[in-house]
């Protein structure tokens, strides 16, 4: 049978031209395809492009060690992509966003610092979801970046003058630029000026430098929130300044009593330079590093607020050149950025009252802040009256709270302190003031100290009565040699009847100042005013009111040309020098009348503080003095109060 071969498939052989060869592209016809560009990675991103996330991922990893690259060009290249894209950004961009803010300045090329801060601008300004990150980062670079040795305590700079003033004033720049095109976010802007305060572990001169930037602020930062950067520059201030303060009490507590003796050979005979260049760092020497650091900055901040009080008042810089008054004010006067509706130059001092009130009235122990004050109202007499008239205000006002109470009494403290220490407050003046507060005390005693068998003395509810009697006590003591001077100012005082207040039954002398009740005692049993010395407790007793003295000794090296001239020192009645010395050592020594400490405290060496007028500076107008934790107070102005030296 015969195979049907019709359908069988031709098995003849294919020939290599029948083969069908698959087309090869060379590598070159391909089209090229271009890299990404920044905006193109955000866009797709954000719709949910997977490839464009995982690019969006590696480039915010990149930026993490941005600051470890050498070379420039990825540097560039890597800016260059998102510079320019501060429209597109938002919320989902958040990652980024922190990568680009968090970028260290000086290590961004300087071809491209320009646009890095035009791109800061216009994302704080266009989204408000990144307002605030754009001002803490910006607000950060306002603090010097310094770097702090701790096995020798010694604390350099990391960057050059030049480098670090140019970081300042991009700063400036973007936060005017913002504040300007964005008024509303004033709050945000504080809110980020506080929190960006440098610790108290970090050194002093970072302090300093960021609160210069502070005051800078002020020539471009709305009305609305100018006071609060003033609380916070001082709110700071005050805690520096009260635990130096401290730190210096404790230095005192471990000395001699002789720290409270009235010669001041005896004072300062321990007094060595402070320069130590020894090799060995004990923790001795450590400690004292740490305490010159607070007293420079203290000293620098004080000086640069002076420096600022006198640019707003418009203060002839050569007048007071001539007058051998020289501090710094070219990083002022050099400032050129300006605002709108920004605090005037005439309203400085109303707000400068208004943060006395809040911060200052409350903040006790404070040592040196306080004498700003004392400054800005030497420079116009209706200064002078309104300090003396908004603290008598705040003295007499109603308490509503506890901090109220409190408030008032430290207004009682400021107002002697300005009323007994300020020379330019002339005698009439402070007799017309005491003539005002001998008013009070005497409505007061009528009212809730007589007629009544039930009256407790030493109670808080009375706390501002013994702080306004103890303002009472410290300013005759220290202005009654000019008030007896004058026959007619004395037959006034002889009118009042003083003893109405001395023998009420609130006792006031036993619950005030025991130095300060002593002075006053003996002052006015030589007088022939009142003899109240029995009323005086022997043993300290507690007392119902916040004891504070303002305008105490003031030892900062640079600002003391602006405020040692202003000081009066308590200078008594020639007759009446023995019986105060006697008075004043007894309390000092607690008690102890040795006829050695008798001897060494009322020679004629020791009784040239009383000499009037001059404050005798030793040369260049400041004495070094050794340290502690913080400079060495050598007489507690409770235990001598009006008897410190101002040289030492």
């Amino acid at each position: 049978m015969k195979r049907n071969t019709a359908s069988a498939p031709h098995l003849s052989p294919r020939r290599d031209d029948d083969v069908k060869k698959p087309k090869i592209e060379k590598e070159e016809d391909k089209p090229a395809s271009a890299a990404p560009t920044g905006r193109e990675i955000i866009s797709n991103y954000l719709n949910g492009d997977v490839t464009a996330a995982v690019l969006y991922r590696k480039i915010c990893n990149a930026l993490e060690t941005f600051e470890q690259w050498e070379l420039e060009a990825p540097k560039l290249q890597i800016l260059e992509q998102f510079l320019g894209c501060a429209d597109v950004m938002e919320a989902r961009t958040d990652d980024l966003v922190k990568r680009l803010l968090a970028l260290r300045w000086d290590k961004i090329p300087q071809s491209a610092i320009e646009r890095f801060r035009t791109f800061l601008c216009e994302l704080a300004i266009r989204h408000l979801c990144f307002t605030e990150h754009v001002y803490t980062a910006v607000v950060q670079r306002l603090v010097p970046q310094v770097s702090s040795d701790e096995s020798t305590g010694i604390v350099s700079f990391v960057l050059t003058e030049e480098k670090q003033n140019e970081h300042f004033e991009m700063a400036h720049i973007i936060l005017s630029s913002v504040i300007r095109c964005f008024p509303l976010s004033a709050k945000s802007l504080l809110k980020c000026l506080r929190k960006a305060m440098p610790h108290f572990t970090q050194p002093p001169v970072a302090v300093s430098g960021y609160m210069r930037n502070l005051m800078l602020m002020q020539k471009y930062v709305p009305l609305s929130i100018a006071k609060d950067v003033w609380e916070t520059i001082f709110e700071r201030l005050a805690k520096d300044d009260a635990h130096n303060w401290r730190c210096e009490q404790n230095e005192e507590e471990s000395k001699s009593p002789r720290l409270f003796a009235l010669n001041d050979d005896i004072l300062i005979e321990d007094v060595i330079e402070t320069t130590n260049d020894s090799e060995d760092v004990t923790p001795k020497l450590l400690e004292q590093r740490k305490g010159e650091q607070t007293m420079q900055y203290l000293d620098a901040v004080c000086t640069d607020v002076i420096a600022f009080i006198r640019h707003s008042e418009g203060v002839d810089a050569q007048e007071n050149e001539e007058k051998g008054q020289k501090i710094e004010e070219k990083w002022l006067r050099t400032f050129k950025i300006k605002g709108d509706k920004v605090l005037a130059p005439e309203n400085l001092f109303d707000t400068f009252l208004e943060v006395l009130e809040s911060t200052m009235l409350n903040a006790t122990h404070v040592q040196y802040v306080s004498f700003i004050w004392l400054y800005f109202g030497s420079l116009k007499e209706e200064y002078e009256q309104k300090v003396l008239e908004h603290l008598w205000q705040v003295t007499i006002r109603m308490p509503r709270a506890p901090a109220d109470s409190k408030k008032s009494q430290g207004a009682a403290a400021y107002l002697a302190a300005f009323l007994a220490r300020a020379k330019y407050v002339k005698k009439d003046v402070a007799f017309t003031w005491l003539e005002e507060i001998y008013t009070w005390l005497k409505r007061y005693v009528v009212q809730f100290g007589s007629g009544s068998s039930q009256i407790l003395p030493g109670l808080h509810r009375h706390g501002t009565f013994y702080a306004i009697s103890q303002a009472f006590f410290l300013v005759f003591s220290f202005r009654y040699k000019e008030f007896a001077k004058n026959q007619e100012i004395l037959e006034a005082m002889r009118r009042w009847g003083v003893g109405r207040i001395v023998h009420s039954p609130l006792e006031p002398l036993r619950y005030v100042s025991k130095p300060v009740a002593r002075c006053f005692s003996a002052i006015t049993r030589s007088l022939q005013l009142v003899y109240c010395n029995h009323v005086i407790p022997i043993e300290d007793v507690q007392r119902p009111f916040e004891d504070m003295f303002p305008f105490d000794g003031f030892h900062l090296k640079v600002s003391s040309q602006f405020i040692t001239p202003l000081m009066r020192k308590f200078s008594p009645l020639a007759e009446d020098m023995t019986t105060l010395t006697k008075a004043l050592c007894w309390n000092a020594a607690g008690g102890d009348k040795s006829d050695k400490m008798t001897e060494a405290t009322s020679s004629s060496e020791g009784l040239d503080f009383l000499d009037e007028e001059d404050v005798v500076l030793s040369s260049g107008g400041f004495r070094e003095r050794t340290f502690s934790c913080g400079q060495s107070s050598l007489i507690n102005y409770s235990a001598t109060p009006g008897l410190k030296s101002f040289n030492v």
